[in-house]
């Protein structure tokens, strides 16, 4: 009998098989239907590990729930507070531990963790190092990932006397970019306090959390505290969206003459993407890509009209109904237009408390992004025929593919003017990565133009685009990319980010790649300048406005010194590549993609062409401060 349990345990029997054997054994039918049914709940009590007590000190409790909670790495920058984590990490399994060099750094790398897995990750920092975090945690949170953010601190005992690396309140700096955050006050509530910053940031919408443990509450000895597995406190959001909301949502999209589909990270974080293309394709209604870190439709899809978030798609101010499906709707706080007064808005979210704050709504629905397409979709086919719907689609698709192929000629027709040209222009550099790259290759991008988005291929089941982040704050792609890869490491992972970006303290992130052999290739898209900033400046100026000629750069030309990037790579031990002819692009990338399949990072520094107002200047302010002496010292 403990034979035929453990193969049927193991999977190597089937109940079919072992109900047969059971009663060739001599056994009853209603026996061997007991049988079954207690060794499916032992079989289940296998799969999901029960509570139990754990006794240890306040590091060791830490890591023991972080392994029941199923984290498997943890991002670290070192602090001698952590003296007991790190311990209990060294002694266990289950637990990896990634240290970076800069706490911001750290936080973009478990940012691109959770972004590459959809996991919630976890960060280990010096209370010290918080402020070093914000910028990227900033980042983050508008992008909605899951981080949990521990850190340690002075004893419970010397707050309150601006002593070292003391100040006030620890928690109130990170209190607008994170859903949560508590300061440990008595070793009893460790566990729970670590379980609830797991599942607050975990629960849909995500975010990040933060908690501070005190140096005593760290060290506290001989704590007992009950473990308990993952899905003891994880809340799955499963929001079916009201019936009658979504055949009103289906009638008004069937009857609109000029609908407009905007779609955001919430419908890619639901899986959705998929129903979104066969319900966008089912009416024939164009499709804007909304506010979001990741690629939610096909850029190369003819009916994707631009961006609703730093762009301008084409027929915004043309719709009669608007379905706004998991993003911010547009406006000039994300640099676009809004729907004009008189559309129709259909707006769905899951973060639902920001429906109708500013737009006038003719229907909300606060449901998940999955449940919301799907049910749209078979609406829409209980509602109209498919001879109906074929008659809706087929013009609008006709239409969207011609506008598509010219568009797409007259882009070709401008990019090749300057095809050939050296600096290589972000068109060719994009289009020819393209080529050579793996198919399903994730792209993390952090650059100042859309080339990548526009001139490759970019779609589910195709290449995967993460970035840029919603937070657009700079200093973020490098790591990103390091953390993609580790959740992703069977898929070539690239890093985009323009020269400007990398200079954002992301140098620090190539230790990190070293160390741990991320064989990611990074790509400096390197012009000596920021374009997007001085292009805005220059747009801004009074000066300009009134005489272009007078105007001048004072702030983006980054060149003086030219700074050689694969010569910084090799300083970590990273080998690399300057590209500066279009004809060596596909070489390269293959070079590099041969490093990559060695378990070797490679850097890719790519002379690109400036471009915008004054792209040709490379005046600067000429401020010598050594000719300024009087004494040479």
């Amino acid at each position: 009998m403990r034979h035929l349990v453990k193969q049927l345990l193991d999977q190597e029997l089937s109940r079919r098989d072992f109900g047969k054997t059971m009663i060739a054994m001599g056994f009853s039918t209603a026996a061997t239907e007991s049988v079954l049914s207690s060794v499916a709940v032992a079989a289940d009590e296998g799969v999901t590990a029960a509570a139990f007590e754990f006794t240890g000190n306040g590091g060791e409790v830490i890591v023991e729930c972080l392994r029941a909670a199923g984290v498997e790495y943890v991002f670290d920058t070192n602090s001698t507070g952590q003296a007991t984590f790190y311990d209990a990490c060294g002694q266990g399994e289950g637990l990896k531990l990634i240290v970076a060099l800069q706490e911001g750094q750290a936080t973009a790398i478990a940012h691109g963790y959770e972004l590459g897995s959809g996991k919630t990750a976890a960060l280990f920092m010096p209370s010290i190092g918080m402020p070093n975090t914000l910028c990227n945690l900033y980042n983050a949170w508008k992008d909605r990932s899951a981080l949990v953010v521990f850190s340690d601190g002075q004893s419970s005992d010397m707050v309150g006397r601006d002593g070292f690396q003391q100040v006030e309140n620890w928690l109130e700096p990170t209190e607008q970019f994170t859903k949560w955050r508590w300061e440990v006050r008595h070793p009893d509530r460790i566990a729970e306090m670590t379980r609830r910053a797991l599942k607050v940031a975990g629960t849909p919408p995500g975010g990040p959390t933060y908690v501070k443990f005190p140096r005593d509450i760290m060290t506290a000895q001989d704590i007992t505290q009950k473990i308990y597995p993952a899905d003891s406190f994880n809340v799955p959001v499963e929001m079916a969206p009201r019936a009658e909301a979504i055949d009103q949502a289906a009638r008004m999209l069937i009857e609109a003459e000029k609908p407009l589909i905007n779609v955001g990270s919430e419908v890619s974080r639901a899986g959705a993407n998929a129903d979104l293309l066969e319900l966008a394709e089912l009416l024939g209604a164009p499709v804007s890509q909304g506010y979001s870190v990741f690629s939610d439709f096909p850029f190369r899809h003819p009916l994707w009209q631009g961006f609703a978030g730093m762009g301008f798609p084409k027929g915004l101010r043309r719709a009669d109904v608007f379905l706004n499906l998991g993003s911010l709707m547009p406006d000039e706080s994300i640099i676009t237009a809004p729907v004009r007064d008189t559309t129709k808005v259909i707006n769905a979210r899951l973060e639902y408390d920001v429906i109708a704050n500013r737009h006038p709504t003719e229907l909300a629905i606060a449901a998940g992004m999955g449940e919301t397409v799907s049910a749209l979709l078979d609406s829409v086919k209980s509602q109209a025929t498919a001879e109906q719907l074929k008659n809706i689609s087929t013009p609008r698709l006709e239409k969207a593919q011609k506008d598509y192929e010219k568009t797409w000629a007259s882009k070709r027709r401008r990019a090749e003017k300057k095809w050939n040209n050296a600096p290589i222009i972000p068109e060719r550099l994009c289009y020819e990565m393209d080529q050579v790259l793996e198919e399903d290759a994730i792209l993390v991008v952090e650059t100042g133009d859309r080339s990548p988005q526009e001139w490759m291929n970019i779609a589910p089941g195709k290449k995967h685009l993460i970035g840029p982040t919603t937070g657009w704050a700079l200093g973020w792609g490098i790591g990103a990319s390091l953390g993609v890869k580790i959740a992703q490491p069977d898929r070539q992972v690239i890093a985009m980010v323009g020269d400007g970006a990398m200079l954002f303290g992301q140098i620090e992130a190539l230790w990190t790649a070293a160390r741990y052999e991320i064989p990611v290739t990074m790509v400096v898209f390197n012009n000596h300048s920021y374009d997007g900033e001085r292009g805005r400046i220059y747009l801004m100026s009074q000066l300009a406005r009134e005489n272009k000629e007078a105007w001048k750069d004072m702030s983006c030309y980054l060149g003086n010194p030219d700074i050689n990037y694969v010569d910084i790579a090799q300083g970590f031990g990273i080998i690399g590549e300057k590209l500066e002819k279009p004809g060596d692009i596909k070489k390269v990338f293959k070079r590099a993609a041969s490093a990559n399949r060695e378990g070797r990072p490679f850097m890719v520094d790519a002379s690109i062409a400036r471009r915008g107002a004054h792209a040709e200047s490379t005046w600067h302010p000429e401020i010598s401060i050594a000719g300024m002496r009087s004494v040479k010292v």
